[in-house]
């Protein structure tokens, strides 16, 4: 017995004859369309029919993924900004350094062909700053007695004769300069040989003591320290003869020079450690010769 749907809700055809017969139109109308081409314009027509529509409903999707893609755009960029401004602020305090490292090696180059090779013993100290006092000419440096230095050390810089230390602590100690009022060297004339005093007098020009109007010294001189202090090494650059004058009636001839140190832009200076005073050794000496004598007699 075969049960089917009442008359009422008969279908007609079967579903299954209808889709092989609409497979069978399907494979019919590709054929075509691929050997004949004839469904392009229906085509045309169809996708521009439905284009606008398209565009429509995904108008909501694709304004909602630009602005994710704007957002993570710009997280991204300012993330990228920040990077690049840390690695410039890092490259910049590299650039700095190495600035200042070839600044520092070109100071001690200098400083190294400056020292005198009689020195038997130095050592090189940097230079911390000046000291705030506008009667006095000194420089505070970063070595002090641990290092050995004393009172009365000669001090030189790249450019010559710097001063002597006059005053030691622990850590520190202070140069004051050949050309404060209280410092007198010895120095000659490198051109010629003669001997002068050159004292400091507070200002950027030294006075040249004691020439004799027949002295042959002629402006642009160039003063060396001549050694007879026992504490300067012979022949460090000190001074040039900038101005010569001599009044009528007077014993000397009043010379001024300007000193070859530049404190400006001042690093490094060179403490030679050789024995400030001098006279101890001629009071160690007396006292031997006198038991000498004594043992004679």
């Amino acid at each position: 017995m075969e049960y089917g749907p009442p008359p009422l809700f008969r279908q007609g055809i079967s579903a299954r004859i209808r889709f092989i017969f609409f497979v069978l139109v399907s494979v019919i109308l590709i054929l075509i369309d691929g050997r004949l081409r004839h469904l392009d314009n229906f085509r045309s027509a169809v996708v521009s029919f439905t284009t606008p529509l398209v565009q429509l409903v995904t108008t909501p999707f694709e304004t909602i993924r630009q602005s994710e893609e704007y957002f993570i755009s710009k997280v991204r960029l300012k993330r990228s900004n920040d990077e690049l401004a840390e690695e410039n602020r890092r490259l910049s305090l590299e650039v700095a350094r190495l600035h200042e490292m070839q600044e520092e090696n070109h100071r001690l180059r200098e400083l190294i062909h400056a020292v005198p090779r009689t020195a038997n013993q130095v050592v090189t100290a940097e230079v911390l700053g000046r000291v705030a006092d506008q009667f006095t000419r000194r420089l505070h440096i970063n070595l002090g007695e641990r290092d050995g230095l004393k009172i009365g050390m000669p001090v030189i810089g790249s450019t010559g004769a710097l001063g002597q230390v006059t005053r030691v602590i622990a850590q520190q100690a202070e140069v004051t300069l050949i050309t404060d009022h209280r410092q007198k060297i010895s120095v000659m004339n490198d051109r010629t040989g003669e001997r002068f005093i050159l004292a400091g007098t507070g200002e950027d020009v030294m006075d040249l003591l004691f020439v004799l109007p027949t002295t042959d010294l002629q402006v642009g001189d160039k003063l060396v320290t001549s050694g007879l202090d026992k504490l300067f090494p012979r022949e460090i650059a000190t001074g040039t003869v900038v101005k010569i004058s001599h009044q009528p009636g007077e014993t000397y001839r009043s010379v001024s020079v300007r000193p070859t140190m530049k404190i400006d832009d001042i690093l490094f200076a060179t403490v030679i450690l050789t024995d400030p005073d001098r006279t101890a050794e001629l009071e160690e000496t007396q006292p031997q010769s006198s038991k000498r004598r004594r043992a004679g007699r």
